[in-house]
């Protein structure tokens, strides 16, 4: 190959190079011919030896040409000779190379000669590489330019680096410098702090012992108010700080502590005289001590919390004669209202109010009432419970009642005093644990003193007035109300947590109890006296029954959370039943005995019926048995009249212990006795039962098991009579076969069970409710 197209070959690819970034795809393709056109040129070089090499095998004067001497043939034949075989095999490999090559494919595929492919790429790459070179030197000033800029660039890059290597000497100089500054600001910084400390030290200590002009006139001269509070809150806090730097040697502690006792006394008498006249206003007529408290003395505590810290024996004052103030204030009060509540109370009762004690007791010589007509039922509880229940009723107005002239029973009265009296307790002591305790804690034991001797006087008064009541009382449910009452207001002082009338509480139960157990037992008494003396006008239950129905459930309605009446109504109990016993057997007869039973204890039973309590069945299972055990025995007593044969035949074949000793003529007496009269008998029962009852309700029950037990009897002779007809031998398929035939000799055939309880069924229904 030829320098020239070398050099060609060289420009091209510099020209390739500074073109690249413009035009990258022609670049490309200009590549790939170059490539293609390497490999054409190589095959085209080896085919024209090839071609050579032949022509000059064929040519005759190839070694016979004398002109021509051997060195000179050597150079030229010799290396073709020795590598013919590597030629061949370098077209081998690259006809395999350039196989894949897309010009080639192309050229190939168009069945083009290689050589004048090769010839044609060729002079199109001198073209390009021409144009290159031409537009390299066209391009040649901006290279010379940019090569100018290039150098100018790095000039200045060059003066950059110095005056950033002078900036970097200048920052470290600064950074020295900042240090020494830092240094200086922390040492700065902790003396600016040691001397703000001192400073506040020094401010506190001569705020709190500096006394102003200002602080001194408003103690001297000003008026007890707001205002005044805060020169009090103000000289109380300069003290403190005074007293807790008392043990150090300062001056101007020394030189202020004169003035600060001297403000000291002067605040306290002016403290005393204002807390004096205050309470004094107590002992006005129609003063509401309440509002007092709350609107003076509570608005103004500091000035008590002052006394009590600074001078003690003030305090004492001040505190002892709040005390003496308020004794007489409430003693005072309750006196009046308790004597104006006895005024309004209704004489429940009297010692003549007993179970079993007739009216004709209270009766005087000539006949007349020793006591006025009552118009409370002692035993029926009524709506007195209603005094219990309703916790949230006031208390009793006193200009009211006597407006409306109204009448209470005295449980009413002691609810209303008691209400009264724990609610200004709670209020008076809620009062003093406020008022009378330190800051620090609370002077339980003082405030205990004061409210003893406060309310000592009223609550002597409220026993002495519960134990005149209780001592002149025989109204039993009036005691046992109070004392579920005084248990009622108990727990509302638990809850308020005012632990300072639990012995007031504990006192009037001490009172009440055993009045209530006297009662009682005077109750008791008086049944066990009425056993010798009391004797039922007819049947119907007696007025005995009605008192114990009522006064049993009225008590055990007060029973309902408690068991400590139990025992004295099981003693009651079995005292009545044992009268009930004794006054049935006044009557000659034993059906009027067992119908006077039957209507006691229904009666009772229907009084204890409206009572919802736990113990009541206690009760009611005793008088429920009772009832049972005596209707039975009644409805054998009234069988016995109408139904006597009937019963005793019966009762006959079962002490013979069978039919087989029963005669069969036996069996039709007692058939034809039944038969006669069975439905005149059923009438007759009827009647008797409206006559001896007077409870429809237990009328209809009474007769109901009374035609029972008839069925159960009849059904049974029925079966007697089966059996009699079986053992003499009768035959048939049934038992009702057997007894037509074997009693058709009868003057009456017996009357069948189905048509006996068909006429019963009438007399029922008459009697269903």
């Amino acid at each position: 190959m030829n320098p020239s197209g070398l050099s060609i070959n060289t420009m091209g690819t510099l020209d390739d190079q500074a073109t690249s970034v413009q035009e990258p795809i022609p670049v490309r393709r200009n590549s790939q011919k170059r490539q293609s056109l390497t490999g054409l040129k190589f095959l085209n070089e080896l085919l024209d030896e090839l071609d050579h090499d032949q022509d000059t095998t064929r040519d005759p004067n190839y070694f016979t040409n004398p002109l021509l001497s051997k060195p000179e043939l050597e150079p030229s034949v010799s290396p073709l000779l020795l590598q013919d075989d590597l030629a061949f095999e370098q077209v081998g490999d690259r006809i395999s190379e350039f196989q894949d090559d897309e010009f080639v494919k192309q050229a190939l595929a168009k069945g083009m000669d290689l050589r004048e492919y090769a010839h044609h790429i060729e002079s199109e790459l001198d073209i390009v590489g021409q144009d290159h070179e031409d537009d390299y030197i066209h391009q040649s000033q901006a290279f010379v330019d940019l090569h100018d800029q290039i150098k100018s660039c790095d000039e200045i890059l060059e003066t950059m680096e110095n005056l950033l290597s002078i900036f970097q000497t200048d920052l470290g100089n600064i950074s020295t410098e900042i240090q020494t500054l830092q240094t200086k600001s922390v040492t700065m910084s902790v003396q600016l702090k040691n001397r703000m400390a001192v400073e506040n030290h020094l401010n506190e200590l001569l705020e709190g012992i500096m006394v102003t002009p200002q602080l001194i006139r408003k103690i001297y001269d000003g008026e007890v108010d707001e205002t005044w509070l805060s020169a009090l809150s103000e000289l109380d806090s300069k003290m403190r700080h005074a007293k807790a730097r008392q043990g150090r040697h300062i001056r101007a502690l020394k030189e202020v502590g004169p003035e600060l006792e001297r403000l000291r006394f002067k605040t306290v008498e002016k403290i005393r005289e204002f807390l004096l006249s205050k309470i004094k206003s107590f002992r006005v007529p129609n003063t509401n001590v309440q509002i007092m408290q709350h609107s003076v003395l509570l608005k103004y505590k500091e000035l008590n919390q002052f006394v009590m810290e600074r001078h003690s024996e003030v305090a004492a004052e001040i505190r002892q004669t709040y005390a003496n103030t308020l004794r007489w204030y409430f003693s005072n009060q309750f006196e009046t209202y308790a004597s104006s509540l006895e005024k309004l109370q209704c004489i429940v009762g009297d010692k003549y109010e007993m179970i079993c004690t007739d009216e004709s007791a209270r009766k005087g010589l000539f006949g007349t009432s020793k006591a006025p007509h009552r118009k409370t039922n002692v035993f029926a509880m009524g709506s007195r419970i209603d005094t219990l229940k309703n916790q949230d009723a006031g208390l009793i107005l006193i200009h009211v009642a006597n407006e409306e002239n109204l009448k209470y029973p005295y449980e009413v009265l002691f609810r209303s005093f008691n209400l009264a009296l724990i609610d200004n307790a709670s209020s008076e002591y809620l009062f003093l644990v406020e008022y009378f305790s330190k800051r620090s804690q609370a002077d339980i034991e003082g405030i205990k003193a004061v409210f003893t001797h406060i309310f000592d006087p009223t609550l002597k008064l409220g026993l002495a007035n519960i134990k005149e009541y209780a001592d002149s009382s025989y109204d039993a449910l009036g005691i046992l109300l109070c004392l579920r009452i005084n248990r009622q207001l108990a727990k509302e002082l638990e809850r308020r947590k005012i632990p300072m009338l639990d012995k007031y509480g504990d006192a009037i139960h001490m009172i009440l109890w055993p009045r209530f157990q006297t009662v009682i037992d005077m109750h008791i008494d008086s049944v066990r006296k009425a056993k010798t003396r009391v004797k039922p006008k007819n049947v119907h239950p007696h007025w005995i029954a009605r008192r114990y129905g009522e006064f049993v459930g009225s008590l055990l309605l007060l029973n309902d959370e408690q068991t400590d009446v139990m025992p004295r109504l099981a003693l009651l109990r079995l005292e009545m039943s044992s009268l009930f016993d004794i006054m049935s057997k006044t009557f000659t007869d034993t059906k009027s005995r067992l119908v006077f039973l039957i209507n006691t204890f229904d009666l009772v039973l229907t009084l204890l019926a409206d009572v919802r309590t736990n113990e009541v069945e206690v009760e009611n299972e005793h008088w429920r048995q009772a009832l049972q055990q005596t209707v039975a025995l009644f409805v054998e007593e009234e069988l016995k009249p109408y139904f006597g044969d009937l019963i005793s035949f019966i009762r006959m074949v079962d002490i013979a212990g069978g039919v087989s000793k029963v005669q069969l003529d036996h069996f039709e007496r007692t058939s034809y006795s039944f038969s006669n009269s069975w439905r005149q008998s059923l009438l007759a029962i009827n009647t008797s039962v409206i006559q001896h009852f007077s409870s429809f309700k237990n009328g209809t029950l009474v007769l109901h098991q009374v035609l029972a037990q008839l069925l159960v009897y009849y059904t049974r002779f029925h079966s007697l009579l089966d059996e009699k007809l079986r053992e003499l031998g009768a035959s048939g398929s049934s038992s009702s076969t057997n007894a037509v035939i074997s009693t058709r000799g009868w003057s009456h055939q017996p009357v069948g069970v189905q048509t006996v309880m068909v006429e019963v069924k009438k007399f029922r229904s008459n009697f269903l409710p």
